[in-house]
């Protein structure tokens, strides 16, 4: 959703903190590919990967709360938060 007196977007469908949803909505609001991302973060792609599987699967990891920070920092600055 865009706010057009503010001129900022709004993300929809977003839950709060990390989440794998909320990862995977974040990397298509930043237009940027999951690769791109973890460049910007200082991870591998495959850490990403990890991130935005879902609950419960076998081999999904939780993101740190810093690069989670990193990640809402990064929205901030793209005027999508």
């Amino acid at each position: 959703m865009h706010d057009t007196k503010s001129g900022i977007t709004i993300l929809t469908n977003f839950e709060v903190g990390y989440t794998p949803t909320n990862l995977r909505l974040a990397i298509e609001k930043l237009g940027v590919t999951q690769a791109a991302l973890a460049a910007t973060l200082g991870v591998t792609p495959q850490a990403v990967r990890y991130w935005i599987m879902p609950v419960g699967t076998k081999s999904r990891r939780d993101m740190s709360h810093e690069k989670w920070l990193e990640v809402m920092a990064l929205l901030a600055t793209a005027n999508v938060v």
